[in-house]
């Protein structure tokens, strides 16, 4: 193990995360939600691994809102955690956050470059240089993939979606209520303003 790694595994064994300060106001709950197991530190700040505890509540609560919302009749949706480049392009959330996206690249390089990407990583240095660009990005929310498909002509009262699934924001946070991934569950309401 070399001494980040070392460093890291002292730090998340606490409960903390790299960087994290036990003076932050969420650093108690943070360590205890760690301590009991439920969220599995993963050395990366808002990224965690959940126990099977820490989801069976979370699925609770999946059925909860769908218990509360079958009166919508809407049509359920599930979207992968990732979306097109095109998509992404269209939908605004660039302009506003940039800071915020995670996009998706690959190797597509040679032996050579095979060896200096391994080369770069064994020593912690850049390795973007060695990776292009897909047509893919992370998902910032759940919604963002369902726009491009409610084509045609709305019905009368418009049209409800239940959609929900993975996202991902680029603002890591020591706070465990602001993860980096996380799932959304949204209903979506499309219908045509009478005052326009």
């Amino acid at each position: 193990m070399n001494p980040v790694d070392a460093e890291m595994v002292d730090r998340t064994a606490g409960g903390l995360a790299p960087g994290a300060s036990e003076d932050e106001p969420w650093a108690p709950f943070r360590k205890q939600l760690v301590d009991t197991g439920l969220l599995i530190p993963t050395g990366v700040d808002g990224l965690y691994g959940r126990s099977g505890s820490y989801e069976s509540v979370a699925e609770a609560m999946d059925r909860l809102v769908l218990r509360v919302g079958a009166d919508q009749k809407a049509t359920s949706v599930r979207f992968p955690p990732v979306m097109p480049w095109t998509t992404f392009e269209h939908n605004g959330y660039l302009e506003s956050f940039p800071d915020q996206m995670g996009s998706i690249h690959t190797f597509r390089g040679d032996e050579r470059a095979h060896a200096e990407l391994l080369h770069r990583t064994e020593e912690h240095e850049d390795r973007a240089p060695l990776l292009e660009s897909t047509d893919m990005v992370l998902c910032p929310a759940v919604c963002h993939p369902l726009y491009p498909t409610m084509t045609g002509t709305l019905p009368e009262g418009g049209r409800r979606v239940e959609v929900y699934g993975y996202c991902f924001r680029h603002e890591p946070s020591t706070d465990p209520f602001r993860m980096q991934s996380f799932r959304q569950h949204d209903y979506v309401y499309l219908y045509l303003d009478s005052g326009a």
